[in-house]
């Protein structure tokens, strides 16, 4: 059974997942995957110079990540560039990394959503946190500015129409353990209801 885990960036998809490994799940992470398909003599990574020129790559032969970001979060178009190149071959990876059965699959995928990679999902689970939460945790994770957070949180469909969309919510604004009780609550449906 895949479950797509997702919400806005630095919502806490990560702990989510990382609270249903505990229970048994196995979690495939899409930014892991997408970091592994632009390493250096990767499909991923010829496309991308292919598209974007050598100057996103660095003197070692490695993807010079920060800087196509800074680049592609500024413009649409070069984003959607990016996402044509990488989201083919992360989808690919994600299908065939849970294919044995008998197993529940906790996929964080932050663009769930907008890449379709619901309609993959047996089960789609919304994690939420107030903005300003989400924020504050992705600058301080992450080094980013508050303009570069929010330019993120910008480029994602927005969180009251993922809601909408998604078979589970948890609310991750308040106290880890509240958030532990949702995933509980969410471990039992998972078990019992099954892949579709």
């Amino acid at each position: 059974m895949k479950v797509g885990v997702t919400g806005i960036y630095a919502s806490g998809k990560g702990t989510v997942c990382s609270m249903l490994e505990k229970r048994g799940a196995r979690v495939i992470d899409t930014d892991i995957i997408a970091r592994e398909i632009v390493e250096p003599g990767t499909k991923g990574l010829a496309l991308i110079e292919d598209t974007f020129g050598s100057s996103f790559i660095k003197a070692d032969g490695s993807l010079d990540r920060s800087l196509l970001a800074s680049k592609v979060f500024k413009d649409s178009a070069l984003l959607e560039m990016l996402n044509a190149i990488t989201h083919p071959i992360i989808l690919g990876e994600v299908l065939k990394r849970t294919s044995p059965v008998g197993v529940i699959y906790a996929v964080n995928v932050p663009l769930l959503y907008e890449t379709g990679f619901d309609l993959y999902m047996d089960f789609n689970v919304v994690v939420i946190s107030e903005t300003g939460q989400a924020v504050t945790r992705g600058m301080t994770r992450d080094g980013m500015t508050e303009k570069e957070a929010l330019a993120r949180i910008k480029h994602q469909i927005p969180l009251n129409e993922k809601i909408g969309l998604a078979d589970y919510v948890i609310d991750n604004s308040f106290s880890i353990e509240n958030t532990e009780r949702q995933v509980s609550e969410l471990w039992n449906i998972l078990n019992q209801t099954g892949p579709r």
